[in-house]
């Protein structure tokens, strides 16, 4: 079973460039693994092992373990339930003292149908620099792009694929007092699961994700009753409004769009740059 390594500042200039300051691949004996805790407010579902069997309705485990197992004998998973749950999975804490550019890593697999297309639940990544009180967004599954749907229509048989995600923590070097948490929410919803989640004191991203960093532009208002603004200094090529079924609905190359004639709800915004890079921002439509 990988370690979680708590990082100070001199051991960065020992352990070099890939020092790891986060691992775990979910393969001890125990869960939540040593340092980890979890939380839940359906009393049915919890964070637990793709091996586990959920009490009452939700997937077999014979589905957790075949669907939603990502790499090695286990991984992290949620089943899903028809009542409401909040469930989070939080690491232990790390520093970032002494990395130069680090970087989190891990694996998540969804269906796009409960999870996107229908949006009855939602899973997201966040970052705590306090030790857990406050957290800040670092990945929403709404706005990734490796989540794909297969087109045919019926939401039992879509695909469940799995993406590797990269985010650079460049924004917290030097914080000593760091926590990830992964956040599920969610109604009658989906299955979820995730692996291999890693802090590296000094990575490299990819190049995708190297873009994405280089890009700034903010949107405004959001929420918003019809007009929203793109606000960036970079020269936009095209800005298009996206359904969560992946259906392109407006586009334009201005640096705003009208959804004033679009019902209420939540829509993904994809501007493109002449500089070959792109963002993609979930908005609502109130």
């Amino acid at each position: 079973m990988k370690r979680t390594i708590l990082s100070l500042a001199i051991l960065s200039c020992l352990y070099g460039n890939a020092q790891t300051l986060l691992s775990e691949d979910f393969e001890g004996a125990t869960f939540p693994p040593t340092g980890w805790t979890k939380s839940n407010t359906n009393p049915l579902r919890a964070w637990d092992f793709t091996s586990v069997v959920f009490a009452g309705t939700g997937a077999s485990n014979v589905e957790l373990r075949t669907r939603f197992k990502i790499s090695g004998n286990n991984s992290a998973t949620l089943d899903w339930h028809s009542s409401a749950n909040v469930a989070n999975l939080v690491s232990p804490t790390f520093s970032l003292a002494g990395a130069s550019s680090p970087v989190f890593n891990f694996k998540v697999k969804l269906g796009w149908a409960y999870m996107i297309s229908l949006n009855k639940g939602n899973l997201i990544a966040q970052i705590s620099t306090d030790g857990g009180t406050n957290w800040t967004t670092l990945w929403d599954e709404d706005t990734e792009p490796g989540f794909i749907d297969d087109g045919d229509g019926n939401v039992d048989t879509d695909l469940y694929n799995t993406v590797s995600v990269q985010k650079s923590l460049n924004s917290y070097i030097g914080q000593t007092n760091v926590k990830i948490r992964f956040q599920y929410t969610a109604t009658d919803a989906d299955a979820v699961s995730i692996d291999d989640v890693q802090v590296i004191a000094n990575g490299t991203l990819a190049t995708t994700e190297v873009s994405k960093t280089k890009t700034s532009a903010s949107f405004y208002p959001n929420p918003t009753t019809g007009e929203i603004n793109i606000k960036t200094d970079k020269k936009i090529k095209s800005t298009t409004v996206i359904d969560l079924s992946g259906k392109a609905l407006t586009g334009n190359n201005s640096g705003k769009a009208d959804i004033s004639s679009l019902p209420k709800g939540t829509y993904l915004m994809k501007v493109e740059f002449s500089d070959g890079t792109s963002t993609t921002e979930k908005v609502i439509k109130q």
